[in-house]
């Protein structure tokens, strides 16, 4: 007897969405609200989430809040050559679309607007 075959189309699973609106919004606000804010949180835990596969961010501050620890490693994924390379103020860790597109690239996600 032959197998049954699956009757309707198989759909590849989505990419996570970020959307780098809230993602700015995120790393502006977070670092000077009161500690533990989460500006997006389920946005800004994908991004922490591939700065710590990159080896930029320790896995004690993945934990949705855009502060301090995440803008220093978002600057040095700036400043890093998949990141683009950026230099002086342009390395900022306020994210950009090209240096965020490159992450989102690298770890299987979608970066709106």
């Amino acid at each position: 007897s032959w197998p049954a075959f699956p009757t309707e189309p198989v759909t590849a699973p989505t990419k996570p969405k970020v959307s780098l609106a809230h993602i700015i919004a995120a790393a502006r606000r977070d670092p000077s609200a009161a500690q533990g804010a989460t500006t997006y949180k389920a946005e800004v835990l994908i991004v922490e989430r591939a700065l710590k596969a990159e080896g930029l961010l320790s896995s004690t501050y993945v934990d949705g809040s855009f502060g301090t620890k995440t803008i220093e490693a978002y600057a040095r994924w700036q400043r890093s050559p998949a990141g683009g390379g950026y230099v002086g103020s342009a390395a900022d860790g306020i994210p950009g679309s090209a240096s965020l597109k490159r992450l989102a690239a690298r770890h299987d996600f979608t970066v709106t607007a």
